[in-house]
């Protein structure tokens, strides 16, 4: 099923306007882009490193939003350089992507290299309980793009960039 873009849009600018104020705490740069359905996001780590996370918002929320890193310092986009390294596998090496269930591209039917085949439903994303998290509460942008953040400031999590 095809979302209508103006709902895909209405979506972005209500979940974005709930972000304003957690992004200007952390000095994240939010650029919204409502008629490509993208928003491109810097973001620092605890250590300095600077982040660009683009996320693409077709079909959203029939279907999760499809993040990607671009690398900061060659604009390529996918390459493991571009990604964190954590403690966890929410980062995780295989595309690479962001292993969760909001992220489309951890999705086997969506990318070839994505970590998730029939254990994960796309249409279920947002009451997914995959690894026992309750992942309605990640459901909104602001809650994902919070939850990538929150990655990259803790030192105890944030082990640097993918080689």
């Amino acid at each position: 099923m095809t979302v209508d873009p103006a709902i895909s849009r209405q979506h972005m600018r209500e979940e974005l306007a709930l972000v304003k104020e957690l992004a200007a705490t952390n000095k994240w740069g939010i650029i919204p882009d409502f008629e490509q359905l993208t928003i491109k996001i810097t973001m620092y780590a605890c250590t300095g490193d600077l982040f660009i996370v683009e996320i693409r918002c077709d079909n959203y929320k029939e279907w999760p939003p499809y993040f990607e890193f671009i690398d900061p310092e060659t604009g390529e986009r996918a390459t493991k350089h571009a990604y964190p390294k954590t403690t966890d596998s929410f980062f995780h090496d295989s595309g690479p992507c962001i292993c969760a269930p909001f992220s489309r591209k951890a999705y086997k039917s969506v990318v070839a290299t994505g970590p998730h085949g029939d254990d994960w439903k796309l249409g279920d994303w947002q009451t997914s309980t995959a690894n026992n998290v309750a992942w309605a509460n990640y459901s909104k942008l602001g809650d994902m793009i919070g939850l990538i953040g929150n990655r990259l400031i803790q030192p105890g999590l944030y082990k640097g960039r993918m080689q």
